[in-house]
């Protein structure tokens, strides 16, 4: 009876839950078809695309963690969506498992669907809460969580603006624009212990800690034909002993087995495509630039504003490559004047051009 409850109050320990302080963003890449990068080839991506921001949470004693969202086939390749967590501090050491404290919108807001009546949605919602002028944005497609974002969009004033924007962001992306509809559900109140506590029990979040690194299904393969591979010698052996011990127990026949050709193997050809770490990146994404006149010898590449981070931090693409800018940086012989909430103010002399995000010239 001692050990059953010693036993029982271990699991009860090691299963408590710690809420800290994260925040969450959507990222995109790309692969060859039916191809999901390692774990350490997608976080060698990610801090390709945001150096600045890995440098500074390096610095701080942070890190960041990601986590598989979706995958889905496009005709430029397989795109995977992953929710990344930026920790901005370190986490203290107690033996806890940790996660954001944010994760009980989503067992809210699964609170709130399974009351809802049956409707013909197809399981498409648009999830939104709004606290502390910050909004929080969850999207679930087809029942399953595939995007959630969090901004700073200000006074609850500004709340229709921000979703408004959102939509056009749903009809024009390209998994999400395959719904008809996405029906809106607002999430109320402060944060909930028990919610999060039923979160961090669900199917997505249920296993997953922050102190530990994502392991996903390619890396396990790697480390488990590693592990073969070095214990080469002993399969080797294995092997002659059962062919072997074949001759000997039908010497008369031999082997109906052939040797067949290896299949060559080509790498995945990996290209990183448009990112979405806050809603506000991939808004405004009908809205057209707006260039204005300038003089022949002012020259601007070719860029395109994907995304703007709290109006001090610009995500361009230039010459097939991303690239983070700041005021005062050069394009070309334009220099970086402003950045605004959902674009960036370039000036060459007297010529001025604006660049929204998500526009095309």
């Amino acid at each position: 009876m001692i050990l059953n409850m010693t036993t029982m109050f271990r699991k009860w320990s090691f299963a408590r839950v710690v809420p800290v302080e994260a925040k969450f963003l959507t990222w995109e890449c790309t692969t060859t078809f039916d191809e999901i990068p390692a774990q350490a080839e997608l976080e060698r991506l990610f801090e390709k695309e945001f150096p600045r921001t890995c440098m500074r949470l390096q610095e701080s004693g942070g890190f960041y963690r990601i986590w598989h969202l979706v995958s889905f086939n496009f005709a430029d390749g397989r795109r995977s969506r992953f929710l990344v967590a930026l920790v901005e501090n370190p986490i203290e050491k107690n033996g806890r498992r940790v996660l954001p404290e944010q994760i009980w919108l989503s067992a809210a807001a699964d609170q709130i669907i399974r009351a809802l009546p049956e409707s013909d949605n197809a399981g498409n919602y648009l999830c939104y809460a709004h606290a502390e002028g910050r909004l929080f944005v969850l999207v679930f497609f087809e029942g399953r969580l595939c995007h959630w974002s969090e901004d700073d969009v200000g006074p609850r004033a500004k709340l229709d603006l921000a979703l408004s924007r959102f939509r056009r962001f749903l009809e024009s992306d390209a998994l999400f624009s395959r719904a008809n509809h996405f029906e809106e559900i607002p999430l109320q109140g402060d944060f909930s212990q028990a919610l999060f506590k039923r979160a961090s029990r669900d199917s997505f979040w249920r296993g997953r800690d922050l102190r530990k690194p994502e392991v996903n299904e390619t890396k396990e393969f790697a480390e488990f034909a590693s592990a073969l591979l070095g214990h080469r010698l002993f399969w080797l052996a294995i092997l002659a002993f059962a062919l072997l011990l074949g001759k000997i127990w039908n010497p008369a026949h031999p082997s109906i087995l052939k040797d067949v050709m290896p299949p060559e193997l080509s790498m995945p050809e990996i290209s990183l495509l448009e990112v979405s770490p806050d809603w506000n990146e991939v808004m405004d994404v009908s809205e057209s630039s707006v260039p204005q006149v300038r003089k022949p010898q002012c020259l601007l590449p070719e860029i395109f504003l994907k995304g703007v981070v709290g109006e001090e931090l610009a995500v361009i693409a230039m010459a097939g490559e991303s690239k983070e800018i700041l005021v005062g940086d050069s394009l070309g012989s334009f220099e970086v004047r402003a950045i605004g909430r959902d674009q960036i103010t370039l000036t060459c002399g007297d010529s001025s051009i604006v660049k929204k995000v998500g526009a095309h010239e």
